[in-house]
């Protein structure tokens, strides 16, 4: 027989997201929905400029805009590829 316990946990939720390019806030009411901001979260290897590190950021969409196009290959939408 099991014999169980109610406990009450700690829990972090998101609150507030910021692009960490401009700073502006993004609504994330809006975009959890739909995923009008992008997360990138980033381990890199051992032997690379950034040896062993882990980095994560947000960007707004206007900011994505404007990096990737700035790209020699921009990005594929594969909505479009069969």
């Amino acid at each position: 027989m099991r014999k169980l316990k109610k406990v009450m946990r700690e829990e972090y939720i998101r609150d507030k997201v910021y692009c960490n390019c401009c700073g502006e806030e993004i609504n994330i009411h809006f975009s959890e929905q739909v995923g009008n901001y992008l997360s990138v979260d980033k381990r890199w290897g051992y032997g690379s400029g950034f040896d062993g590190e882990y980095h994560s950021f947000d960007l707004c969409e206007r900011c994505y805009r404007e990096i990737i196009s700035e790209f020699k290959i921009p990005p594929v939408d594969k909505r479009h590829i069969e």
